[in-house]
């Protein structure tokens, strides 16, 4: 038999030094004999010593032997001895090689050749990593045990997943790699022996790259040979190919994770079956037809039946039988079954059927149809495969349900529900529009449901927390150092246990991260210290609490300090208390106000949401046309904005000395006095600015908030201040009147800085009045 080799993915990156050997299979053979319980397995340990002696020695190398005769029946004689009996009639995928790269194999089953040579694809990249890791973990603990016997707690088999296409279904294969006939020489002095090693080759550490130093596998000789014994995994894999499309549920079109769902569920049957999967969508009580989901089911495609709710009373009663019905028919012979659906399938070529309605809470969600052309394919093991998968077949159809609501709420919302009673006269017109036209099929459905208002004045003004983004970093890092001193001196105690990981390994990466809380941390490193604590250090102490009783009153200090409201959460909390009650105090005076606001003149307003507050405000006869639209409705809107928004910094401030964290707030205020388009956007359920003289007034907005005063580095927007951006003079004059009546009410101080900005992203020339607020009268 001439070796074979395997192309694999490269698991280990040094080029481990494996040699073919019999010696550890003697070795092996000789520790079962001892331990042999009756004299005739002795019998058969001795003949197996007797015939691979010779070869265990030998100066010359095996490989160089390896398809002589007698090496040959060597191999064959350790295939009887490593396979069960019961299993030599049949034809197993094994082989008996070296484990390096690539897999160098001397002996194989015809069907492990075939498909070892046929796998169509590499594994994914996280089963790389496990194979990866299994590997380097089986190698660790030989190591360990051969050569400095030490022993530790038994490995995985490391292992490789194959896939490949047969007869159009995808089949999973996974390779076994047993190590018990391989044992390590050393090359030269054996290294010092670490207790991270042996925590890694006992799965207390996850992973190589977080050992200290790793053990230098190159400085030995892997000598003897493994067993690889290929299984069909197909079924386990594509349940986890299932789980895995849920992943993808909010980044994927719906097609496509059909697609992948309904090619898992074919793979998992086994057979070149047909899927249908479809949910149940009434409306009023009434099964309803929406094609994307009913063109899917197998019975309603075929019979070329629609679910017309209001004609199709037939459909409608067979789809409600089969809701009321949850148990899983199969129909082995779907012309012996006599039922008029059933032998309409059986015209159109299906010959067995199963039929399952899925329901969850006495409710009927949807239906799974999987079809044969086979009789009798379809059977209790194919229903039993299937079941495994019913938990996420239920997800899926619940999702498609989900959506189906979401679509029609949203359709209602962006065709007829009424944003704002000021605009309901405009979608009340846009809803008839729609009604009117629905039915033809040459207008564009934005045509019909268009909402647009042209030349509205805009009015855009935002309370902002300053610095909130770092004060909440100082926060998150003030709670961690006190938290880290506390773990760092705990676990400074002597002789405490250990659990998983040494408590020394912990102590050392506590120690790091005490260092590293003394700089910014990254987002990145947000994560990993918050992974840190919550898989090694919180199960330890719990551990602690549990096992040893001297530190009991420390861990019960600690489980106090780290619930929500402990000591190691207090400045998190003192921060997200102070930006709570800051928006709280915003948002309750602008929602007052906007209800006034509507009586001086019908308006568009809206809040957004951000680490302060934010809104937007048009004006304009295009929104109330049934009134008079006067330039004096436009200098009492810039009135109201100044006197409001001189307010809330009055109110923010008067929260400073109640708050737990003082945080102080920005105000702004933009100036444009062109007049802007906007149409309400149905894809996003807003309006927004249309046409491109109204998008510069948009840029304007989203750049304002990293403005800088012109020639230095000084942020426009400051505390105690009103800044108030505008382009051109006549802009900043508007709103003179109304400084002036403020500063003589003293809420405004008499100075006023005129200050120019920087030029931002694709906008230039704006300016800038800076006005103190005036807190003592």
């Amino acid at each position: 038999m001439q070796p074979l080799q395997i192309n694999v993915p490269r698991l280990v990156e040094a080029a481990l030094p494996f040699r073919l050997s019999f010696g550890p299979f003697v070795h092996y053979i000789q520790k079962q004999k001892q331990i042999a319980p009756d004299s005739g397995l002795t019998f058969l340990y001795d003949y197996l010593i007797h015939k691979f002696a010779p070869f265990a020695s030998l100066p010359q190398p095996l490989e160089e032997l390896v398809d002589t005769e007698s090496i040959e029946e060597l191999f064959t004689l350790i295939k009887y001895s490593v396979l069960p009996l019961i299993t030599q009639g049949e034809e197993i995928p094994y082989a008996i090689g070296l484990p390096h790269h690539p897999f160098t194999l001397f002996y194989y089953s015809e069907t492990f050749k075939q498909l070892a040579n046929q796998s169509e694809s590499q594994p994914p990249h996280s089963d790389l990593l496990t194979m990866r890791e299994n590997l380097l973990r089986a190698l660790y603990q030989l190591v360990l045990q051969k050569c400095y016997q030490t022993l530790a707690s038994v490995a995985p088999s490391p292992w490789l997943t194959i896939k490949k296409k047969i007869n159009g279904l995808t089949k999973y294969y996974r390779v076994r790699i047993d190590f018990r006939f391989m044992e390590p020489q050393p090359l030269r002095a054996l290294p010092p022996l670490q207790a991270s090693w042996t925590a890694f080759a006992s799965n207390a550490i996850r992973t190589v790259e977080e050992l200290p130093l790793a053990l230098p596998l190159e400085q030995f000789t892997f000598e003897g040979f493994s067993f690889f014994l290929m299984e069909d995994v197909t079924e386990q894999a594509t349940l986890l190919e299932l789980k895995e499309v849920f992943v993808h549920l909010q980044s994927e079109e719906e097609s496509g994770i059909y697609q992948r769902f309904e090619e898992a569920l074919r793979n998992l049957c086994g057979q070149p079956v047909q899927i249908g999967l479809m949910p149940f969508l009434q409306v009023n009580g009434h099964y309803v037809h929406h094609a994307p989901y009913t063109s899917r089911s197998i019975f309603l495609k075929q019979s070329n039946q629609i679910m017309d709710e209001k004609t199709n009373t037939k459909v409608q009663q067979i789809m409600g039988s089969i809701a009321r019905n949850s148990k899983p028919q199969i129909f082995n012979n779907l012309w012996a079954s006599g039922e008029p659906e059933q032998r309409l399938l059986h015209r159109k070529g299906f010959r067995s059927f199963i039929l399952y309605p899925l329901v969850v809470a006495n409710t009927a969600v949807g239906m799974l149809e999987i079809g044969s052309q086979q009789e009798g394919a379809l059977n209790e093991e194919v229903l039993r495969k299937i079941e495994q998968a019913i938990p996420l077949v239920v997800e899926l159809l619940l999702y498609q349900r989900n959506q189906f609501r979401m679509r029609m709420e949203e359709i209602i919302r962006q065709k007829f529900t009424l944003l704002q009673p000021a605009l309901e006269w405009k979608f009340n017109e846009a809803a008839w529009a729609y009604l009117r036209q629905e039915n033809e099929t040459d207008l564009p459905e934005d045509d019909a449901t268009e909402v647009i208002f042209k030349n509205v004045h805009p009015f855009y003004g935002a309370v902002d927390v300053r610095d909130s983004s770092t004060e909440r970093n100082k926060a998150i890092q003030q709670d961690l150092t006190r938290q880290f001193r506390f773990i760092v001196d705990l676990l400074q105690l002597p002789n405490l246990p250990t659990f998983q990981t040494p408590p020394e390994q912990l102590k050392a990466r506590s120690w790091y991260w005490q260092r590293r809380l003394l700089e910014k941390l990254s987002p990145e490193e947000e994560e990993q210290v918050t992974e840190f604590l919550q898989q090694r250090i919180n199960p330890y102490f719990r551990y602690l609490q549990q096992h040893y009783p001297k530190v009991v009153n420390q861990m019960e200090t600690y489980a106090a300090a780290t619930n929500a409201t402990g000591l190691y959460n207090q400045s998190f909390l003192a921060y997200d208390q102070s930006l709570s009650r800051i928006n709280k105090t915003v948002n309750h005076y602008l929602d007052q106000e906007a209800k006034k606001l509507q009586r001086l003149y019908p308006h568009y307003f809206e809040k957004f949401r951000t680490d302060g507050v934010e809104y937007s405000l048009y004006i304009g006869s295009a929104i109330a046309p049934w009134l008079p639209f006067q330039p004096e409705h436009l200098q009492q809107f810039r009135n109201w904005q100044l006197t409001s928004i001189t307010q809330m910094a009055r109110l923010t401030h008067q929260l400073l000395p109640n708050l737990p964290l003082p945080l102080q707030t920005t105000q702004l205020i933009l100036a444009h006095a062109h007049p802007v388009d906007i149409k309400f956007r149905l894809d996003e359920h807003r309006f927004d600015v249309e046409g491109s003289y109204s998008i510069r007034y948009e840029v304007i907005k989203k750049r304002l908030d990293k403005a800088h005063i012109k020639n230095t580095h000084q942020r426009l927007t400051q505390p105690d201040t009103i800044a108030l951006v505008y382009s051109s003079r006549p802009e900043m004059e508007a709103f003179l009147p109304a400084i002036q009546q403020l500063q003589l009410q003293k809420k405004l101080l008499p100075a006023v800085e005129y200050l120019e900005i920087d030029s931002l992203q694709g906008v230039s020339g704006l300016k800038a009045l800076r006005l103190g607020v005036n807190y003592e009268s």
